[in-house]
């Protein structure tokens, strides 16, 4: 016999910052196929930009994709690309 689901039984949501560290590991192993082009969507990266879309509410997954794909390409240390993702982003994102 098959349950049925409607809904998740926990809901799971991500921190912020570390959304912000798994993007920028994910662009450094995409990297390669991001700059040839390649759909974001059909990487590793789209999942953690569905989870970043939630903290930010007002700015969609493909505008996000954009902002910190430059901002990765400027700012390839760790530290750097989170400093500049935080105050880039900042406004427009909350805690949920």
């Amino acid at each position: 016999m098959k349950m049925k689901r409607d809904k998740a039984d926990i809901k799971f949501e991500t921190d912020y910052g570390i959304v912000l560290e798994c993007i920028r590991e994910v662009y450094s192993l995409e990297e390669e196929h991001l700059r040839l082009g390649a759909n974001f969507r059909k990487t590793m990266v789209r999942p953690f930009m569905k989870m970043l879309e939630r903290h930010c509410s007002s700015i969609q997954m493909d505008k996000l994709h954009k902002v910190l794909w430059e901002v990765y390409q400027e700012n390839r240390g760790e530290k750097d690309f989170l400093e500049k993702a935080g105050v880039i982003l900042g406004p427009y994102c909350r805690e949920v």
